[in-house]
């Protein structure tokens, strides 16, 4: 009888919408499973109508290795990340995005690097995008001061990815998190007020090739994730000192 072997890592990706992009994300994630069996990816379908539920159904059987379930209705970023949560079995946690813009063999060896620490020490790690256009920095950086101004915690690059961290958060990120892109800066302040340090490294951000920018990453998108925002901070910031952050 074969012995099932615990994973080092949980890797959540939701996808909506993002077929032109699915095909190369899953190669990628294959090719790291073939040569790292202490890693699981669990991809979300985060009900797409693009045909990727059609595409995964038909090609499932060609990424064994690689986790996918599937949210019915889109409801938010948020939401499908929670949804894949349920699904992990590490002690650590990661998510990120699939759109391609950020390496997900990047991921992984910033895992290995800091695989010590996030094991021993409170600490969450996280990636900080760089070659980013004047117009993104402002917004990013933006939002960043507010939450500083607001809640005295210095925090950059608030929806950089990946997000690498303890899994003894994943309870009130399913209980509480929000269904949106502010599910970052929840979990950050979320690490923040458990008195955990944030460690960023820098990443490359590359220009998305295929399908639509889903959050910010068109002017009208950076607007509406901005009021997004600043509406979360203000309901968090009359909950701060609620049992949640404890």
């Amino acid at each position: 009888m074969s012995l099932s072997i615990k994973k080092d890592l949980s890797i959540v990706i939701p996808s909506y919408n993002e077929i032109g992009n699915l095909k190369k994300l899953l190669n990628q994630v294959n090719n790291i499973l073939i040569k790292n069996n202490n890693i699981e990816f669990i991809i979300v379908n985060n009900g797409s109508i693009d045909g990727t539920k059609e595409y995964l159904k038909i090609n499932k059987h060609i990424f064994p290795k690689i986790k996918f379930v599937t949210v019915k209705k889109n409801i938010g970023y948020g939401h499908g990340i929670k949804y894949g949560l349920k699904f992990t079995t590490s002690d650590i946690i990661s998510w990120t995005h699939a759109d391609l813009q950020i390496d997900i063999n990047d991921v992984v060896n910033h895992f290995k690097k800091y695989f010590p620490k996030i094991k021993k020490k409170k600490i969450l790690i996280k990636g900080r995008r760089i070659n980013r256009s004047i117009f993104n920095t402002f917004f990013t950086d933006s939002m960043s001061f507010i939450v500083y101004l607001i809640f005295n915690v210095k925090i950059n690059d608030i929806n950089g990815q990946p997000k690498i961290f303890s899994k003894v958060f994943v309870d009130k990120i399913l209980k509480y998190g929000p269904n949106d892109f502010t599910i970052d800066l929840f979990l950050l302040l979320l690490v923040k007020k458990n008195n955990y340090m944030i460690k960023e490294f820098p990443l490359k951000f590359k220009n998305r090739l295929n399908d639509k920018a889903k959050g910010g990453g068109t002017f009208i998108g950076k607007v509406k994730l901005t009021i997004a925002t600043l509406k979360f901070i203000c309901l968090l910031k009359f909950n701060f000192s609620h049992k949640l952050w404890k």
